[in-house]
């Protein structure tokens, strides 16, 4: 498989689960782009591997990961000069339930995030997302298991699981 052929057939799902994952899309476009060009640059490795999306895809993730940690000091600093409100969630407002969780999402640690949507976006397993962070099966449900009890305790508002399925 060229690289081109890899574009082709994967570039739309990399795009949505880094929409998913990064909560903005001009910053899953610019992850995904820089994801690529290194991909790009590695290619020849890549294609030899057993599954070249997935590999990619935990490019993508380990970035967005290393991207969170560098910015987290300077988006502590900006959360104690700008208020933060949390919107209004209503019964029916679907839109803004979504809008709300994706600011939930936000909020959550790198790799909670990514394990959460790893799990309720992209249906992966325990066993697959252990593989695609990089650690091991029990960190994952822990992962998991942390970033949902957040997110249950920041809002009884909606279910977090039915708006990431």
């Amino acid at each position: 498989m060229t690289f081109d052929e890899f574009l082709h057939d994967h570039l739309d799902p990399l795009a949505r689960y880094a929409r998913v994952l990064t909560g903005n899309r001009d910053d899953a476009h610019d992850l995904v782009a820089d994801t690529l060009v290194a991909a790009s640059d590695k290619w020849e490795r890549i294609r030899r591997t057993d599954a070249p999306e997935t590999y990619v895809r935990r490019m993508l993730t380990n970035r967005h990961i290393d991207r969170h940690r560098r910015t987290a000091v300077l988006g502590r600093v900006r959360k104690l000069l700008v208020s933060y409100r949390t919107p209004a969630v209503e019964g029916t407002g679907t839109v803004d339930q979504r809008l709300y969780l994706d600011s939930l999402l936000r909020d959550l640690p790198a790799r909670q995030r990514a394990a959460i949507v790893l799990r309720f976006y992209l249906g992966r397993s325990d066993e697959e997302i252990a593989a695609e962070l990089g650690v091991a099966e029990g960190s994952v449900r822990s992962a998991i298991s942390r970033g949902l009890a957040t997110l249950r305790t920041r809002t009884s508002a909606i279910d977090v699981r039915s708006h990431l399925t």
